[in-house]
This record gives C-alpha cells, structure tokens and sequence, in this order.
C-alpha cells in the first residue's frame, strides 16, 4: 500500500508524520536551527518534507509515496501579514523530476521572456526578443544559460 508523509513547519518546528493505510508508522520532528528562522514559509515547508524523506528513505525507496505539505494559517500567523495568510497544499509524487523539467521548458519560451531586463537590456523593447536571448544569453552542457559567465534563469509571473 501507498505511504503518505505529512509534512509540516512551523516558526520554531519542522514536523512530519509517516502514514500507511491512515495509521500512523512513525513521528519526526525537530527544532529549526538558528538561521533556519530567518527562511520565507516555502523554504520552511520544502525543509520539512526534505528532513521527512531523509528519516524515511528507506521505507519510500522503491514504493509509490505521496507527500503533503499543509501549511494551516495557525502555524504562521505570527510572520504572516493576515491578508497574505491562507491555507497551502503541495503534494510531490514520483513525477516531480517531470514537473520541473516542464516548467524549466515553459520559463525558456520566449513569451515568458520578453518583460525580462537582463542588466539593463530590456527584452520588451527589442523587436526580436528571440535573438536578444540567442545572442547574448550562451547556453551551457547542462541545459542553462548564461549572460557574462553568470546563470541567468527567467523570473516571471510571481516567482
């Protein structure tokens, strides 16, 4: 049977909890390190599904796994502005790999690039944003680009 881990970060815990057929197998938890509480809360939930997998690899290795990070208002209510406070839940599977390779292709797409200014050269303005990203941007072996020997990675949206 499918494994879930529940995932959880608070401003002075990472928690996670391993579950089988809906009885728990084993309870983790830990205190946040000292720089850990200056993370935003999507670094703290990433944290904590990270220190579950971690505990529980052996467990999840070779099985199908599911993962829920549930970040309640409760848990972050003394750094959160109340309007910015909602409830979040992200589930990672086995097709995780895939997703990122997607969203690395869809972030490349020249759409998702022309509002960029990359170190004082708006792309918006150029008339052919694709060869403005071809020109200037180099694309390195591992799939990256660089502009002036630095990675250079799309931000779009509200990431």
């Amino acid at each position: 049977k499918d494994f879930i881990v529940y995932c959880d970060a608070t401003n002075k815990w990472l928690r996670a909890v391993l579950m089988q057929r809906e009885k728990v197998i084993s309870y983790a938890s830990r205190q946040l390190k000292i720089h850990e509480k200056n993370y935003t809360t999507h670094d703290l939930e990433l944290g904590a599904v990270v220190f579950g997998l971690k505990i529980w690899r052996h467990y999840l290795y070779g099985t199908k796994w599911k993962a829920n990070v549930v970040a309640d208002a409760l848990s972050r209510k003394e750094r959160e502005p109340p309007l910015r406070v909602r409830a979040l839940v992200m589930t990672i599977g086995l097709d995780l790999p895939r997703q990122i390779l997607n969203a690395k292709t869809k972030a490349r797409k020249p759409e998702n690039i022309k509002k960029e200014d990359v170190r004082g050269l708006l792309v918006e303005n150029s008339k052919d944003p694709e060869k403005v990203r071809t020109e200037k941007l180099e694309p390195r072996a591992d799939g990256t680009l660089c502009l002036n020997g630095r990675s250079w990675l799309p931000c779009y949206g509200d990431l």
